[in-house]
Parts: structure tokens; C-alpha cells; sequence
């Protein structure tokens, strides 16, 4: 089979780039074969009597690409399936570091448990040589149990300093395992998006998607007007208007968008296989939602004005640049100007 004529009518919308070079790209996924082939996985689910919904789909997409296609064909689709996989290397990582500080944890808990029972221990002898020697008159019987209760002590000590050290690895060793699962963290705690670090990774992902294939991943900045912001005095309050904000536009866009925190004032929005005319739809969408939307700060009603700015990602953008040029287009938009800002 000709690589060609691999991937035929794939993203034929006319809503496409049909530049030149948009055409060149789209000719690495050109061809009738995977029409056909993601024809034949629905033919079966029906023959099988198995609802098609996305887990069931790929499901037998996978089970039918092992047992029907040639091996050309199922190089050039693995290739995609694994650029289009992000986080199952990442979610197994996480995974092995948080059993590995559950392990450290267990036995710190071990040692903490040994010191609790030998303090006890020793707490008792204390307490029974006290006696012994509240009885006895003999020098020599006493200076007998002086030394026993001396090398009960250094006992003790040593065990002490035993279970201190593993004590302070086994804590150490936790420690970092936090400092890793920190690291490796999509999530921002304050806002529950994903945070910055997963936003710019996502976007060097798709401008290595529009290289390869021309995906269509538009980028969207949102933030709240200054004035609406001053009108709240409390930090907490602020923080309370953005959390509500986000969630509400979590609820609105589609399942595979994501909506990340850029910075404390300014939210992103990458929606995926979008071009930039639907973009604009759904854009106009989240702020007619927001505007429809009452917001209260200690029952009183918020004026809410919104900044919006978007662009397509492509592969020959610098991120940062991109980024900065849509931060700076945002005060260019708001309820009193234009709705929303699209770079070219």
C-alpha cells in the first residue's frame, strides 16, 4: 500500500488551512485505507451488538488494526496513536513514586511504633528500679542495680539512634517522593485546572501535531477586566470570583479542551481540532455563558467584565512570543470594545 494513499478524505472539512504548506502536511495523512478501516471497526460493533462509544471503539479499532491491516498500515497508525498518547508514561511514573512513599511511609511508621514501645519499656524499668532501690539499704546491692540500669540505658540509646537514623531516611525518602509528584503535577491547586507547566507542554504538543498533521489547536487567554477587580477588596474574595469563573467554563467547553492557569490573572483555554472560525463560535459562547451567568462576592453582584484573546498554534511560532503577543492583545477586548481578539 502506497503511504499516499494511507489516510484518504482525512480532514477533508473546508473549514481547513489549504495553503501550500497546509497541503503538503495534510498529504502525509492522505488516502481512501483509513476511511475504510474505521468503517469497518463501526461494521463490527454493530455486527457485535456492542454500543460505539469512545472506550468501545478503541477497543476494537485496536483489536481490528492487529488482526485485519497490512504492516504498513499499522505502522503509520501506531505512529499516531502514540503522538496522540500523553499521559500513560506520565500517570505510571506517578504511580510508582506514590507506592514508593507509601512503602517509606509504612516504615516509618514501623520505626516510630519500635521508640513508642521501648520508651514504654524503659518508662517501666525506670520505674521498678526506683523501687528496688526505695527498699534496699546494702551500698553494693544498689551500686549492683546502678550498673544494670546504666546498661539498660546505653541499650536503649543505641536503639535510639538506631531508629532516629531510619527515621530521618525514611522521612527524607518521602520528602522527595512529594518534591517529585510535585514536580510531575498537572494540577493547580488553587484554581483545580490544569497549572502552567501542563499548558505549555500541551501547546509543544500541538504545534508538533500541526507539523505532522495540520491539527487545528487554537489557544485561548482569558482574564478579568481590572475594574471589575478593584471592585473587590479581599484577596481571598478575588480568588473565590476566578475559581468560580473557571468552573463555570469547565462546564462548557467540550471534554477534550482543557482550561489550565497561565498566572494568577490570566486563564488559557486550548481548544483541540478546532479552527479558527469555530474557535471564535466557541469563544463567544463562554462569554455569553459568563455574562448570563450571576456572580456574587459576599451577596453582592458582580460587574463582571471580561477580557478574551485568541490564535492558532503552529509550529513555527515561538511559544513565549505567541503567548506575550495574546497576554498584550487582552486589553484590546471587554465588553465595552471588542469581545475577543484574534491574532493571525
Amino acid at each position: 500500500m502506497d503511504d499516499k494513499d494511507l489516510l484518504a478524505d482525512f480532514g477533508k472539512a473546508g473549514d481547513l488551512d489549504t495553503s501550500a504548506d497546509s497541503t503538503q502536511k495534510l498529504q502525509k495523512i492522505s488516502g481512501g485505507e483509513l476511511e475504510k478501516f474505521c468503517r469497518s471497526v463501526i461494521d463490527q460493533l454493530i455486527k457485535d451488538n456492542v454500543p460505539p462509544v469512545p472506550e468501545n471503539y478503541k477497543i476494537y479499532f485496536v483489536k481490528t488494526l492487529h488482526d485485519q491491516s497490512t504492516q504498513t498500515f499499522r505502522k503509520k497508525i501506531n505512529e499516531m496513536m502514540n503522538f496522540e498518547d500523553l499521559e500513560d508514561s506520565k500517570q505510571v511514573f506517578i504511580e510508582k513514586t506514590v507506592k514508593k512513599a507509601f512503602t517509606e511511609l509504612s516504615l516509618l511508621m514501623q520505626d516510630i511504633a519500635m521508640v513508642y514501645k521501648n520508651t514504654a519499656v524503659m518508662r517501666d524499668l525506670l520505674q521498678k528500679k526506683v523501687n528496688e532501690l526505695s527498699t534496699i539499704s546494702s551500698e553494693l546491692t544498689v551500686k549492683h542495680i546502678l550498673d544494670d540500669l546504666k546498661a539498660n540505658m546505653q541499650r536503649f540509646d543505641s536503639l535510639l539512634k538506631k531508629y532516629s537514623h531510619d527515621i530521618k531516611i525514611h522521612f527524607e525518602s518521602i520528602l522527595e517522593s512529594c518534591k517529585i509528584i510535585d514536580q510531575k503535577s498537572d494540577f493547580d491547586p488553587v484554581y483545580e485546572i490544569y497549572n502552567k507547566k501542563f499548558l505549555l507542554e500541551l501547546i509543544q504538543k500541538c504545534k508538533e501535531g500541526y507539523a505532522k498533521y495540520n491539527y487545528q489547536n487554537a489557544l485561548v487567554l482569558i482574564s478579568i477586566k481590572e475594574s471589575t477587580i478593584n471592585e473587590i477588596e479581599e484577596k481571598k474574595e478575588r480568588v473565590v470570583l476566578k475559581k468560580n469563573i473557571t468552573k463555570a467554563i469547565k462546564k462548557s467547553i467540550d471534554s477534550g479542551d482543557i482550561i489550565a492557569s497561565y498566572n494568577n490573572d490570566v486563564f488559557a483555554i486550548v481548544l483541540k481540532h478546532t479552527n479558527i472560525q469555530n474557535a471564535q463560535k466557541k469563544a463567544q459562547n463562554l462569554l455569553d455563558i459568563a455574562y448570563n451567568t450571576t456572580f456574587f462576592i459576599e451577596e453582592k453582584e458582580v460587574n463582571l467584565n471580561l477580557e478574551m484573546s485568541m490564535g492558532m498554534i503552529k509550529d513555527t511560532q515561538d511559544t513565549d512570543k505567541f503567548i506575550a503577543s495574546l497576554v498584550k492583545a487582552l486589553e484590546k477586548s471587554g465588553k465595552d470594545k471588542e469581545n475577543f481578539i484574534v491574532l493571525e
